[in-house]
């Protein structure tokens, strides 16, 4: 073999190693950024076991959450959003499904819908006034959870829903029959599957929620009385700012809505006054705050701030005996609240007693 052939071999043999250096470099850089767009390491499908999936439409009955195959693109449809928008998180939701508290619609597409599609077709539903809280909720099978529409997602399930009555009011039939109508109208926009409930149904819930609802909306009151003439609103905002509430609407001043906080509320009934009404929502105060002790502690602080004795609605003073008394009532009321599947001061009753 001759000197060039030699050279010539030893050429080839050098570019075939640099070209496959090159190849390794370009393939450990691509697995290394769909690592980072689908936000986990990209394996060996031989080597690492799927995850199956669930029947249709079914959800993981620990926390009525599905499971179900991640998606980042629409299966028929190329995503041309790049990595950075793909990997942009949806916007989560504080809202819960509840059977008891809530009208619960479900909708479900045959194939993947962008985002921008669910969020167009839901604004009969969103952007209309109802006298009860509304919901319109997506399932995202990235982040595993429901959540409100992002324009940049593909969906194939949503939720819509509307609570059924609240301390302030309950649906009635007309206002039923609308939202069923406007369910109906999102499920027509998405060619989506729906079974809407029969509003004759929905109303008797609502209704049975309501009577439920007033059973156990009881409110503890101590009224704080003068010694000596009227207070101005001025005098009354600095002891209750003293005193660690803050202003509300009217000439009403709350407790803020902070963890082992009572929900307590000082009300004046006129920008002089020589009467003020101290109250705390029993059904909203979880137990282990110590409510009734916060209540009387509180009343006693402006008592002293204000120059004030503290009463009942017959003028009678309070004495410390009424504490236990209040306290071993609020116990049978709390057990009871319990029985029927309400938890004092925990999410069903924040809603309820809003």
């Amino acid at each position: 073999m001759s000197e060039l052939q030699i050279a010539l071999l030893l050429i080839a043999g050098a570019v075939l190693a640099g070209l496959y250096l090159a190849g390794k470099w370009q393939e450990r850089r691509l697995l290394r950024r769909l690592g980072e767009d689908l936000g986990g390491g990209v394996g060996d499908a031989l080597l690492e076991s799927g995850r199956p999936e669930p029947p249709a439409g079914g959800r993981a009955a620990p926390a009525l959450r599905r499971i179900e195959p991640r998606l980042e693109s629409a299966p028929d449809q190329p995503d041309e959003r790049g990595a950075d928008v793909a990997a942009a998180p949806a916007r989560r939701t504080e809202w819960i499904e509840d059977p008891m508290l809530d009208c619960v619609v479900e909708l479900r597409c045959a194939r993947s819908v962008d985002g921008v599609s669910f969020i167009d077709a839901a604004m009969p539903l969103t952007a209309s006034e109802w006298p009860m809280p509304v919901a319109f909720v997506v399932w995202d099978a990235r982040s595993q959870q429901w959540v409100h529409p992002d324009r940049f997602g593909y969906y194939t399930d949503a939720l819509a829903a509307i609570q059924l009555a609240s301390r302030r009011d309950v649906l009635n039939d007309e206002q039923i029959a609308r939202f069923v109508a406007a369910v109906r109208q999102v499920a027509t926009a998405l060619d989506a599957e729906c079974d809407p409930p029969e509003p004759a149904r929905v109303a008797g819930a609502a209704h049975e929620l309501d009577r439920l609802c007033a059973r156990f909306d009881v409110r503890i009151g101590l009224t704080l009385e003068s010694t000596a003439g009227a207070w101005s609103e001025a005098q009354v905002a600095a002891a209750a700012a003293h005193g660690g509430l803050e202003p509300a609407a009217g000439l009403r001043w709350s407790a803020p809505r902070a963890s082992g906080e009572a929900p307590l509320v000082l009300t004046m009934p006129g920008q002089m006054a020589e009467r003020l009404v101290l109250e705390l929502d029993v059904p909203a105060a979880a137990p282990e705050t110590g409510a009734v002790q916060q209540l009387f502690g509180l009343s006693n602080q402006l008592g002293i701030r204000l120059n004030a004795r503290i009463v009942d609605d017959n003028g009678r003073p309070i004495d410390s005996q009424s504490v236990a008394a209040i306290e071993t009532q609020l116990q049978r009321l709390y057990e009871d609240m319990r029985g029927a599947g309400i938890d004092p001061g925990g999410e069903r009753a924040r809603r309820l007693y809003v």
